[in-house]
């Protein structure tokens, strides 16, 4: 049973009571709005207010709910426990039944996922206040993605920062209007250039090479002399790589004005003396080699030395020792200087034996 109040055409509003706790408007015996004993409300057929017009479920052509009276625009619900949102007949945006959105696509595979089918549409624009671009994501130029205060893609304007990934060139990285850095298709990495550096274009890369390898290329554009590289620490500049017009030199700090305490350096022979130079094999690949074998060089000269003699990590792995034999060249000099002073001690001697015997 329900209590109902029926517009009836031939009677005017009638009404009917019983005890259900159900209430129902009906218009000529038909019921148009059921209000149940748990104030559930069914509503059959179509409610409409001012701009506001509600459909039963159905396609994004004929919406659930439109805010125009426009039947083909809308909210619809085109799946169980789905959203739609419809424009001119056809769907917009859904919200599924996982909670992702799509808008674009009926098939969000994300919380959120944008997508078009125009291959020279921005995917996401994210505006400033001044209605330009601040962020976006493009299909357009073989796919970009911009940050900055323009809205031409590809490199346009002051304040822009551009990542492009392109299939011919790779990925390359805009600021303002120029090209700063790419990594090409064939996976070259490339800084100041957009080719192999030369000493035309300037630049470094690396670059593939035979045998599995990358080559670090640094060049520069003159013949006059450059650093190529420069190494720092906290007390600045403590050493580079520089070239002239056919040469490079490896350069550590040695200007007098980093020292004191400054004497000529002693006994620099017999320390050549102690040095225990020696020939090897390479474990490794069985090819010879000759040199010093680091932790006795250390007892000698320790400042040609890096590392610790047996040292391992953390997990028992070696931690080889290494040597620069160029800090050796000072020793060698002077062990050359006092050896010439003996040298021409003893020829004194013998020329003033031979002027005694004559």
């Amino acid at each position: 049973m329900t209590a109902t109040i029926n517009a009836s055409t031939s009677a005017g509003v009638v009404t009917t009571a019983d005890t259900s706790g159900i209430l129902q408007l009906q218009t000529n015996g038909t019921a148009a709005l059921t209000v149940d004993a748990s104030q559930n409300t069914t509503i059959a057929g179509t409610l409409t207010t001012t701009g506001v017009t509600t459909f039963a479920a159905g396609s994004a052509a004929a919406p659930a709910i439109t805010t125009t009276g426009d039947t083909n625009t809308g909210i619809f619900f085109p799946a169980a426990d789905t959203i739609g949102f419809a424009e001119g007949g056809a769907e917009a945006v859904r919200i599924d039944s996982d909670g992702d959105v799509g808008i674009g696509t009926s098939s969000p595979i994300a919380k959120l996922h944008v997508s078009t089918a125009s291959a020279s549409a921005a995917v996401l624009i994210l505006n400033s206040s001044n209605n330009t671009p601040y962020m976006r994501f493009d299909q357009s130029n073989a796919n970009i993605f911009t940050i900055g205060e323009s809205s031409i893609v590809g490199g346009g304007a002051a304040g822009f920062y551009d990542f492009y990934a392109g299939a011919s060139v790779g990925q390359r990285f805009f600021t303002g209007a120029s090209e700063r850095a790419r990594i090409t298709s064939a996976g070259d990495f490339m800084v100041g250039t957009t080719v192999e550096p030369t000493g035309s274009t300037g630049g470094s890369a690396f670059m593939a090479s035979s045998v599995g390898r990358r080559v670090l290329i640094l060049a520069c554009t003159t013949a006059s002399g450059a650093g190529l590289a420069e190494f720092k620490n906290t007390n600045g500049r403590v050493g580079e790589i520089s070239v002239s017009g056919s040469s490079t030199s490896y350069l550590t700090s040695s200007d007098y004005r980093l020292k004191n305490t400054i004497a000529p350096m002693t006994g620099a022979l017999a320390k050549v003396i102690a040095l225990k130079p020696c020939t090897y094999k390479w474990k490794v690949d069985g090819s010879d080699g000759q040199g010093f074998i680091a932790h006795e060089l250390a007892e000698v000269a320790p400042g040609c030395v890096s590392g610790a003699k047996d040292a391992v990590d953390a997990e028992g792995n070696p931690e080889y020792q290494g040597i620069d034999t160029s800090f050796l060249v000072a020793t060698l000099t002077a062990a050359i200087q006092e050896l010439k002073a003996i040298v021409d001690a003893q020829g004194a001697e013998i020329a003033a034996l031979k002027g005694a015997t004559a």
